[in-house]
């Protein structure tokens, strides 16, 4: 496969379509309880803390190869809608890397200071806007990115409609159940990871040639 770089291009794109939405569902089932930065709950739950700010930063890195395998896959039927959302989706993904490590900040604030204090400094760094317009909202192209191939790839009926229903469903739930338990958050990843899944599998079965003909995916 190393020789041949249609088929790890393939494979690489294939996997990561599945791992990505696996990382995602273990980042939010190890978050500390609580949809705020709490510093009492995040000294309580230190390692939790780690372990899922690390999901995410893989998560976020594997969305990389996930944003080029759907684009390659539309680069003949839809060459604009492919490079629109892959460059929207790569510009999220390395936002949302800058994002995920704040949680590392906010441990060591949480650690370091009393709890009035690294609050303080949470709330001031979170409100400058050189983070809200040049790390936050940029951050959110990711999923403006994913959503323009996904229903470009409905739209030539290269996936069913229910692949972006089922996705965009899948992202709206962490933001719908922020008060709850981290594993009813998880259970949006599974929603994805039934989306992608579903072009991985069809990707990984894939000759390299029907591969570098990306015409040949059709929906079924």
């Amino acid at each position: 496969m190393l020789k041949n770089p249609d088929s790890f291009r393939r494979v690489t794109g294939g996997v990561a379509l599945l791992i990505w939405p696996v990382f995602e569902f273990l980042a939010f089932l190890t978050a500390p309880p609580g949809a705020e930065h709490d510093p009492e709950i995040f000294r309580t739950h230190e390692t939790s803390v780690q372990v899922s700010a690390l999901l995410y930063v893989w998560a976020a890195l594997t969305i990389i190869p996930v944003v080029l395998a759907l684009a390659h896959l539309l680069r003949e039927r839809a060459p604009r809608a492919s490079g629109i959302g892959a460059a929207l989706g790569l510009i999220g993904a390395g936002h949302g890397l800058t994002l995920f490590s704040t949680d590392f900040y906010d441990l060591a604030l949480a650690q370091t200071l009393p709890a009035d204090q690294a609050v303080a400094v949470t709330e001031r760094a979170t409100s400058l806007w050189g983070f809200v317009y040049g790390m936050l909202l940029p951050g959110f192209l990711m999923h403006v990115g994913l959503f323009t191939l996904l229903i470009t790839m409905a739209a030539v009926k290269a996936a069913p409609w229910w692949v972006p229903g089922i996705a965009l469903v899948g992202t709206l739930v962490p933001f719908l159940t922020a008060e709850q338990a981290p594993a009813v958050q998880a259970t949006g990843a599974l929603l994805h990871l039934a989306a992608y899944g579903w072009i991985a599998l069809r990707v990984l079965r894939m000759t390299d040639a029907e591969w570098r003909d990306a015409r040949q995916l059709v929906a079924s």
